[in-house]
């Protein structure tokens, strides 16, 4: 399924393009490439905890995502070596078992955030989750993530607290 979405050239608030595209195997490489690219405090946001490398089970499962289950789509520029990665974002079923509830993440490096790239990428996110049949999206983010806050505002999703840890928020909307 991944291989049907076109790609699209989207420009950003800020003038910037970039190239919006469906994930696929060969862009491992770029993906640990781009999280190496990130400060220890976005992959703290990210993460919910200090990462210093991504776990290898993680990536093969990202660049492989099971078609109406799951998506990621990967956003790339220009690069003297063909693409870097400067964004992503990915939905996967809710661990919950709950077959109608997915939950996303977003990834931006550091010199693409204001621009509206996350914006973008989780509205991409929300209409794909919609075709796939998902009628729910969560994400949790942490309290003092305010960035990713307001993007998950905009989009019309509400936050509560996450029982048990006030450092994080469920964002949510119906689909």
């Amino acid at each position: 399924m991944a291989s049907r979405y076109r790609s699209h050239l989207i420009s950003l608030r800020d003038g910037r393009e970039v190239t919006l595209r469906a994930i696929v195997e060969a862009d491992a490489t770029k993906i640990v490439q781009a999280f190496e690219r990130l400060s220890a405090e976005s992959r703290y946001y990210r993460f919910m905890r200090y990462k210093k490398q991504l776990d290898g089970r993680a990536l093969e499962r990202g660049v492989h995502p099971r078609p109406g289950r799951e998506f990621a789509f990967v956003a790339t520029v220009p690069a003297a070596e063909g693409t870097d990665i400067v964004g992503a974002g990915q939905y996967v079923r809710a661990g919950d078992g709950n077959e109608k509830t997915c939950e996303f993440s977003i990834t931006v490096a550091e010199d693409w955030r204001g621009g509206g790239l996350a914006t973008r990428l989780l509205a991409s996110l929300v209409r794909r989750a919609r075709r796939d049949g998902y009628e729910t999206m969560e994400g949790w983010v942490l309290a003092q993530n305010t960035p990713m806050l307001a993007v998950a505002r905009k989009l019309h999703f509400k936050s509560e607290p996450v029982s048990g840890d006030a450092a994080v928020l469920r964002v949510q909307r119906a689909l």
